[in-house]
């Protein structure tokens, strides 16, 4: 099993986390998540590329979440300033003819869409998002089972899984995850750091030629990973006591 070191890497603001599936954030909507207890607004452009934001606009600090999207720019529900993709704003309505002074500005996060995820980084990231070998072309083809909220560090819960023994899992990246390969899939565990309480486990398959169902392969490995987290929420309660 490989030896990795999850907690500085995982609760730094330059590294790159997970933040939600791609099915997560359909174009039109705006998605609410937490990163390094961070809330971010997610959503897409015009061309179909992932931003992501912070849950706030920089005017009243209303949630973005409850705005809407306007071509490429999001409109605040409050008073209805715009802000375009890059986040600076566009039209104040209250102020039609006034052009926005430059520092009026909704913070924005540097932002991949990788491996049929969004990865996010709250800093200044040196490196691209980790290469994850299960999920090279060739290597079978990619299902998503769910995405599990978890009692527990995001660091707490990787370590705990690599502790287990009834099911293996080694390391491929600080908060990536890779289980023992059945006859049918190999489990890819992705863990999103929501708060130093929170985390989730986003759990994904490779599948193999002659593999069960869809149906079959997600509902084995999803009670699999039922009974894991309760493990590591039973595990991160008993070291808060």
């Amino acid at each position: 099993m490989a030896v990795v070191t999850v907690t500085e890497e995982s609760r730094s603001a330059d590294g790159w986390f997970v933040v939600a599936t791609s099915a997560d954030v359909p174009p039109g909507q705006i998605v609410q998540t937490f990163l390094q207890g961070q809330e971010l607004a997610l959503w897409r452009d015009t061309h179909g590329a992932a931003q992501v934001w912070e849950d706030r606009c920089p005017h009243r600090g209303t949630r973005f979440t409850i705005g809407r999207i306007a071509g490429d720019q999001l409109a605040c529900a409050y008073h209805g300033w715009r802000f375009a993709a890059g986040g600076h704003c566009t039209y104040i309505p209250a102020h039609p003819g006034l052009t926005p002074p430059k520092p009026i500005c909704a913070r924005t996060y540097a932002v991949r869409e990788r491996y049929g995820m969004i990865w996010a980084s709250l800093g200044s990231p040196e490196s691209d998002v980790p290469v994850l070998p299960p999920f090279a072309d060739g290597a079978g083809r990619r299902l998503f089972c769910r995405s599990f909220v978890t009692r527990c560090p995001a660091d707490e819960a990787a370590q705990q899984l690599l502790a287990q023994t009834d099911h293996r899992y080694r390391a491929i990246a600080p908060l990536a995850l890779v289980g023992d390969t059945d006859t049918d899939a190999t489990p890819v565990l992705l863990i999103q750091p929501m708060s130093e309480q929170r985390s989730i486990l986003h759990l994904w398959l490779v599948t193999h030629d002659g593999a069960d169902s869809d149906a079959a392969l997600r509902e084995r490995h999803v009670t699999l990973i039922k009974t894991q987290r309760s493990r590591v929420e039973a595990a991160a309660a008993a070291l808060a006591q």
